[in-house]
């Protein structure tokens, strides 16, 4: 099972905006991305809500050059089927 994303939701908390849902991911797998608004990422917390957990994976975030999206890119280092995230950027 490659990296996927469900039940990505949206909003926003004063002017920040924060993006939520649910992934899945496979060890030894490629790196998954999942792209957002704006050219910062103040947090970016995934979790397995797996009975073999907790783990946490360790996302990495890349601006674009124009600061209009910012890719998070987590490594499949352990392998996730019940997952959560939640990113908050602006």
């Amino acid at each position: 099972m490659a990296f996927a994303t469900a039940n990505v939701r949206k909003g926003t908390a004063g002017d920040l905006k924060i993006t939520a849902g649910d992934w899945t991911g496979t060890v030894g797998d490629a790196s998954g991305t999942i792209a957002v608004e704006g050219g910062r990422v103040y947090s970016a917390v995934f979790n397995t809500n797996d009975t073999t957990g907790p783990f946490q994976a360790v996302p990495t975030t890349w601006p674009a050059a124009s600061g209009a999206t910012t890719t998070v890119t987590v490594h499949n280092r352990e392998t996730v089927t019940v997952g959560t995230f939640v990113i908050i950027h602006a």
